[in-house]
């Protein structure tokens, strides 16, 4: 019988679980609107990307932000709150208002001038280009 050997990185999830206590204290902060807005997400890596989606439907593009600092990705946007008019009455809501961010860490350095993003459909595709790695032209010297 084999088993396969799954690698786990624990900062991972130190770093999602801060994300969700520092989204959760704003939204106790802030209860003017609905500040907990916490889009679902996935980051996928092959050899020569990482791939990141985020579902951010209703978000207008303008009101979406993405950097990149020293390997880290932060995305942030804002979902708005319609007004409402005086004479209407909300029965009930679901929808999820307020502002979120979302920081990922990558391992390997990013080529940020080959990354490219689309907004498509509500879904926030971005691929970040791994850096290629230069290979030392490494050449023994003999001692005459």
């Amino acid at each position: 019988m084999r088993f396969n050997v799954i690698e786990r990185n624990p900062e991972c999830y130190i770093s999602s679980v801060r994300d969700n206590l520092e989204n959760l204290l704003n939204a106790v902060i802030d209860r003017s609107e609905n500040s907990f807005f916490q889009p679902m997400s996935e980051v996928k890596e092959n050899e020569k990307e990482y791939l990141v989606s985020v579902q951010l439907p209703g978000i207008k593009k303008e009101d979406i932000n993405i950097e990149i600092n020293n390997n880290m990705l932060s995305i942030s946007a804002e979902n708005k709150m319609e007004e409402r008019k005086d004479d209407e009455t909300l029965h009930y809501s679901s929808i999820a208002y307020g502002t979120f961010q979302k920081n990922i860490d990558f391992e390997k350095d990013i080529d940020v001038k080959n990354s490219k993003c689309e907004y498509k459909d509500g879904v926030l595709k971005i691929t970040l280009k791994k850096m290629v790695e230069k290979k030392n032209n490494n050449t023994k010297l003999t001692i005459e």
